[in-house]
């Protein structure tokens, strides 16, 4: 791959949104903290890189003095993101309590900042203006239209024909050796990166005369570097669907046997990354306890050591052949003509030269001929075709150069948002919810016409969908679960490598760069020198990582500029009050922190807060009323020990799109001033089994869309609980598009504006 591709559309268009906010505002003189002739130059000099950007951005491919110029204006814009965002901080403080000297604005810190910024900025366009740019407008707008119109008028579905081609007779082959009672221990599924390795085991082990073959089935799939505990609790919750996280390696080992002990199991080790042999020898000497004839399918692209002289076991390499050229031409046109495009005679034979060297590899064919299907430029089609090169039988530096003719052909929004995914770790299950929550953070989602955030981001992921970039996709209520596959993570990691570093991924050691987004998964490869960076703006701690207070701490202190803090079942005693020093954060992730019990005060400081996930903190003795400083908060999902939640706390947020309140056992009482949550979208209430009555002011809920009840474990109280629902549920209006009620036994009949209601998903369990 080539050196890193600097995308700076996507900064620089947030930026002119901010300075469009701040003209918006209309704030007097007197309370301006900059110059306002400051701001104008900015503005001017903004869009006159925005002018040549198009062609700029292009030009880089071929040319590394562009390249290297573009990446000093991509870093100029960040500081001066951060630069807007204080000012614009300051502005709200100024409003409100002091007004401003507007003689001395200009030697306020915002204004200077901003002019350093500028003179920055000016060098840079001294330096551009040596190039001959061709000046253009950008023309992804209509596309974004197109793509708009494509996803209001068409399913959640990528496409209506199937597109597992040839992979028959190969599961055929595989469940007639595993229905035999031979000695055969392991099956090794082999073949080039998106060749469909994986596709082919989850159609041998979701086939029903699996079930009849096995005790047991279970499928992990892990790319990272072995970590044995990691992999036993992956194996133990493929079974029971518990994480066991608290246990010893020993106490998970014990467990693990006696789940396979005498039973007759198959194991799905999917891109399971074995270092040697001794890694594999401690994982098949776990598993021996099971019955005879158990067996293993490793699906993998090279396990070498893997063979029957080392391991002592009857070993069988099943290599997947490529797509013919027929079922290879037939998945490009089905994906790249869709939905009754029209077929363009011109780019139907463009087409089938792009097919023919893509050599047979369906995850390649799928994503080309995804991304073309949104151009009807034949110029688009044209540079995937003069720049394919034909695919090596087994080489992935081809692979990742053909994906990346598709990527060049993205609009500049979806690039940032793919980049980003790529602080999360292999093989990570990403939510609809948090992924928006989490781009939004960091501005990517961006609209000229006042557009919610949260639609935007839906349309993003369903155009990564609809593109092949995301898949797996599994729909539950509201919450969209979906992966990127392993091929399609490298390719965003290589674009950007500079962005984004997963720490424990591979490497085991980490240059010293300026990386604006880490993420942790293994804490004993933590390297002091990556820390310190102020313009790193996302820290993402994974895999039951536990950080040591003064890791968080340092995590706090050493990144004034974060946007997203993610310390996720992290099992730490307590949050820092040095918190409030992140006056940028606005993704902050507890889940899962079991023992924390109180809040810090100073997290109340933090305005530019948009997410805040308490969800499973169980152990929180309660959530103070000072949240309603929180003016900004978009989402909130918490657990408590609170038996009420009190008004005049939740009730004032009312920029709150998405409320969750979740395992609140002993939780009776809402707040009663519920109603004046105008902007409120989702309500979600579940695990709350003491739960009373839902308060009358749900009925004032007028943007509520997506209401969810759920209680899983029932008191002595649930019959008074159900009835008291009821009364409520008759009150509420008939603007849902979704409603999920699960566990309430005793409704005895359904409101009759739900009869006439017309609910896109509606579902009842438990009733």
């Amino acid at each position: 791959m080539d050196e890193q591709q600097q995308i700076v559309s996507p900064i620089v268009k947030i930026l002119l949104g901010k300075l469009r906010s701040l003209h918006k505002q209309n704030i007097p003189l007197g309370h301006l903290c900059v110059d306002t002739i400051e701001l104008k130059k900015l503005e001017k000099l903004l869009r006159s890189f925005t002018a040549v950007l198009l062609d700029a951005e292009k030009q880089q491919l071929h040319n590394n003095n562009v390249r290297r110029c573009l990446k000093k204006l991509k870093d100029v814009c960040y500081d001066a993101e951060d630069a807007l965002e204080e000012l614009e901080m300051e502005q709200s403080r100024n409003i409100t309590g002091k007004v401003c000297d507007f003689i001395s604005s200009s030697k306020s810190p915002a204004s200077l900042k901003i002019k350093k910024i500028r003179e920055r900025l000016d060098a840079i366009k001294i330096f551009v203006s040596k190039f001959c740019f061709e000046v253009r407008v950008h023309g992804d707008n209509g596309n974004v239209h197109r793509e708009r119109e494509i996803i209001t008028h068409s399913s959640f579905v990528v496409a209506s024909h199937d597109d597992v081609f040839e992979r028959d007779r190969d599961k055929e082959d595989i469940i007639e050796k595993l229905e035999q009672n031979n000695d055969l221990d392991v099956i090794h599924i082999l073949g080039p990166r998106g060749i469909g390795k994986t596709t082919l085991a989850k159609l041998v082990y979701n086939d029903k005369r699996i079930d009849k073959i096995f005790n047991i089935k279970m499928w992990v799939s892990y790319p990272h570097k072995f970590f044995e505990k990691e992999i036993i609790i992956d194996i133990i919750y493929s079974i029971t669907g518990r994480m066991e996280n608290n246990m010893e390696i020993d106490r998970l080992q014990e467990v693990l046997r006696a789940i396979l002990k005498g039973k007759k199991y198959l194991l799905v080790l999917d891109e399971l990354s074995l270092n040697s042999i001794k890694d594999w020898t401690k994982l098949k000497s776990l598993l021996s306890v099971g019955a005879k004839y158990s067996k293993i399918i490793l699906s993998a692209t090279n396990q070498e050591f893997l063979s029957s002289e080392k391991t002592n076991l009857t070993y069988l390499k099943y290599l997947i052949d490529r797509l013919s050229n027929e079922s290879n031409l037939d998945l490009f046109m089905g994906y790249a003509f869709r939905e009754g495009k029209e077929k363009n005679p011109s780019l139907r034979k463009i087409g089938e030269e792009i097919a023919t060297k893509c050599a047979g590899n369906p995850l390649v064919v799928k994503i080309l001929g995804s991304i073309l299907y949104f151009s009807t430029d034949e110029d688009d089609w044209k540079y995937v075709r003069d720049n394919i090169k034909q695919l090596g039988v087994e080489t992935e530096t081809e692979t990742l150069s053909i994906l990346k003719l598709g990527y060049d052909l993205l609009p500049f929004d979806l690039k940032q948002c793919l980049i980003c995914c790529s602080v999360f770790p292999k093989d990570h299950c990403f939510n609809n919810i948090t992924l928006i929550q989490f781009w939004m953070a960091h501005g990517l989602l961006q609209s000229d016409d006042d557009e919610e955030p949260e639609s935007i981001g839906m349309r993003y992921i369903n155009g990564l969908r609809r593109r092949c970039l995301f898949q797996d996709f599994e729909q539950n209520f509201d919450f969209i679960s979906f992966k990127m596959h392993h091929l399609v993570h490298d390719l965003a990691t290589e674009t950007a490598p500079d962005d984004c570093l997963i720490i424990g991924s591979s490497k085991a050691y980490y240059p010293r760069k300026a990386y604006r987004h880490i993420s942790v998964v293994d804490a004993n490869l933590l390297q002091e020198q990556l820390f310190g960076n102020r313009r790193t703006r996302s820290i993402l701690f994974f895999e039951m990582i536990r950080p040591s207070q003064s890791l968080i701490g340092s995590c706090i202190s050493q990144h004034p500029n974060l946007r997203v803090l993610d310390f996720r079942n992290s099992d730490m005693d307590e949050l820092p009050e040095g918190i409030d020093k992140l006056k940028h954060l606005r993704y902050l992730n507890l889940t899962k922190n079991t023992r924390i019990k109180r809040l810090p005060k100073s997290i109340f400081m933090l305005s530019s807060l948009e997410t805040l996930l308490l969800g499973g903190c169980k152990l929180l003795e309660e959530l103070p009323r000072d949240i309603r400083l929180l003016v900004n908060l978009r989402m909130l999902v918490f657990s408590s020990k609170q038996r009420c939640l009190p008004k005049n706390g939740i009730g004032c947020l009312t920029s709150l799109r998405c409320l969750g309140i979740v395992s609140c056992y002993n939780l009776e009482y809402l707040f009663q001033d519920i109603g004046c949550l105008q902007a409120l979208r989702t309500l979600i209430i579940g695990d709350c089994p003491k739960l009373v009555s839902l308060p009358s002011g749900v009925k004032d809920l007028s943007s509520l869309e997506k209401l969810m009840l759920s209680n899983s474990k029932r008191s002595k109280k649930s019959t008074k609980c159900n009835l008291e629902m009821e009364m409520e549920l008759q009150s509420i209006k008939p603007h849902l598009r979704m409603l999920c009620i699960d566990g309430l036994p005793e409704l005895k009949e359904w409101p009759q504006w739900l009869l006439q209601c017309s609910c896109q998903h509606f579902t009842v369990v438990g009733y």
